[in-house]
């Protein structure tokens, strides 16, 4: 288990000695956090607050590797009564933790913290960790699936054109002259994660369910023009190529896939990975319906201590992480845009660092057009993920039809939703 802890420096320990000593012995939170692969940002967070806050120390655990194994890890935990004081969570799953009573309400910690104000916090903190009228958690860091290309291949195809077709009949067609002119190239690779159906299909004006929740709706039109697209990535190439998530990555920072539809909180690390080997593209979904929406994913804090003590310690942590000096932290380790549009806006936060930029542009100019990644009601939301996974890996690996395997999810959620 992969767990900091920060000591105090000899400075501060010198202050210790002029307060009582029923202050001197500091509160450790514990902490855990996902997705593994930003344990630098989480890190980060500690560094920072700890400096500031020398009263509190914060035990990490980023061990989970995603949103789904911390959510199981949860759940059991819950189970011991062993959670953690604060947890860093996937948004979509808010709703399950609400649903079991496992998060802490904030709205009275909000309305009743003078700090909190206008000047330091947007709406959207609150507004993306809120299930229902409550809020239920603040929200760190917001990320959409988009685009990334080798700009270096696309424009040797496109005689010197650096930029990505807008059309996903225009991209494909890209892809396979890719691939004719670089037999070692995949041209386009799709993660068949449902957050990436949520964001195709709601390029499509479509829905996961009705408003009511009691019909599944992925299945009308909007849907069958997703599934009819998933098979065509199959058939451009990726079918041949079935890859993880960590082997789709290496093969892009390797220059061995030309097009990959991945989370916009990857950016840094792709660039990092590739800065002496190719430059990088980035470009929002295609955009089919009149009235598009693409999910958001994110990470937000979530309080789960129920002593007051201890609570009051995990809202100073939280507040200071969803403040702007948290936000900056985001940014500057990851591709995520920071909840807290306080801290894009401002020049002195990170304004002028997103203008200078320019490959933000694609998760950026999704953010008007965001809506909540969507969880299924109920206790098996994890269970389903892994489901929808699935029956999109049978359609772009051409196991099945676009239409069969449709119906088989629609199948499998019924029997997985609440009766």
């Amino acid at each position: 288990m992969h767990r900091i802890r920060k000591s105090i420096a000899a400075g501060a320990c010198c202050l210790w000695l002029l307060v009582p000593q029923a202050a001197a012995q500091p509160i450790t939170l514990e902490v855990t956090a996902t997705p593994s692969i930003f344990t630098p940002m989480f890190e980060g967070f500690v560094a920072a607050f700890e400096a500031e806050n020398p009263d509190i120390r914060i035990d990490l655990d980023t061990s989970r590797r995603d949103g789904n194994d911390l959510l199981q890890a949860t759940l059991r935990q819950a189970t011991i009564d062993r959670l953690p004081d604060v947890s860093f969570q996937y948004t979509n799953y808010l709703r399950t933790i609400a649903d079991l009573g496992i998060s802490v309400p904030l709205d009275d910690r909000v309305a009743d913290d003078p700090a909190w104000t206008a000047d330091d916090f947007s709406p959207s903190v609150t507004a993306s960790g809120t299930i229902g009228d409550t809020v239920h958690g603040l929200g760190i860091a917001i990320s959409f699936p988009i685009l990334y290309y080798n700009a270096d291949l696309v424009a040797a195809a496109q005689n010197g054109d650096a930029s990505l077709p807008e059309t996903w009949d225009e991209i494909l067609a890209l892809a396979g002259v890719i691939a004719d002119r670089n037999p070692d190239v995949l041209g386009l690779f799709s993660r068949y994660h449902p957050w990436f159906f949520q964001g195709l299909l709601g390029s499509h004006g479509g829905r996961m369910m009705n408003a009511e929740e009691t019909a599944i709706r992925f299945t009308d039109d909007a849907g069958r023009q997703v599934f009819a697209l998933l098979r065509r990535f199959g058939e451009a190439g990726q079918a041949q190529n079935d890859l993880s998530r960590a082997q789709a990555r290496q093969a892009f920072m390797g220059g061995t896939i030309a097009i990959l539809i991945d989370s916009s909180s990857s950016l840094a690390s792709f660039e990092e990975q590739t800065a002496n080997l190719f430059r990088i593209g980035t470009a929002r979904l295609p955009l089919i319906a009149d009235e598009p929406w693409l999910p958001a994913a994110g990470v937000a804090a979530v309080m789960m201590t129920r002593d007051e003590a201890r609570q009051d310690a995990a809202w100073r942590f939280m507040r200071f992480v969803a403040g702007p000096q948290g936000q900056a932290i985001v940014a500057h380790n990851s591709g995520f845009v920071p909840a807290n549009r306080v801290a894009v806006e401002r020049p002195d936060v990170l304004g002028d660092y997103y203008a200078r930029r320019p490959t933000m542009g694609a998760a950026l100019t999704s953010v008007p057009i965001a809506v909540t990644w969507y969880a299924f009601p109920g206790e098996n939301a994890g269970r389903i993920d892994r489901v929808i996974e699935d029956r999109l890996r049978e359609v772009i690996t051409l196991q099945q039809e676009p239409d069969a395997a449709m119906t088989a999810l629609e199948d499998d959620l019924r029997s997985l939703l609440p009766r």
